[in-house]
């Protein structure tokens, strides 16, 4: 039985008989390939460094960008979380001043009033 053996360096098919044929030239051919490449002198302006293609840069790109978006996630719910601790806190500052109260139990007109000032100050800005 004859094998078809395609040559991509060719571009034509040759018909083999044998495993061991096909080893014999396999090993001409990179003989002559090592032959044409020693032969060959290149200048140094030719001389340029490929660039192999990366088969999986796109999915480290995807990643990164995951990793980065996830970073900035984070980022924002802890800022998110600092903020509304600071709220929280000045929530129960100024509650508390609301909340004090006189011997007699009326609220301390001092407080209320400065509470007052600062919304129609906030307000106004």
């Amino acid at each position: 039985q004859t094998t078809p053996l395609t040559l991509t360096n060719f571009g034509h098919i040759i018909y083999i008989r044998s495993k061991s044929r096909t080893r014999q030239l396999c090993r001409k051919q990179s003989q002559e390939a090592e032959e044409d490449r020693a032969g060959q002198v290149e200048s140094p302006d030719k001389k340029r460094k490929r660039h192999k293609s990366d088969p999986l840069h796109q999915a480290r790109r995807k990643a990164e960008q995951r990793k980065a978006e996830q970073q900035d996630k984070a980022q924002q719910k802890q800022e998110r979380m600092l903020d509304e601790g600071q709220k929280q806190a000045h929530r129960k500052k100024t509650a508390r001043k609301y909340m004090e109260r006189t011997r007699r139990g009326q609220p301390v007109m001092k407080n209320v009033i400065c509470g007052m000032l600062d919304k129609i100050q906030n307000g106004s800005r």
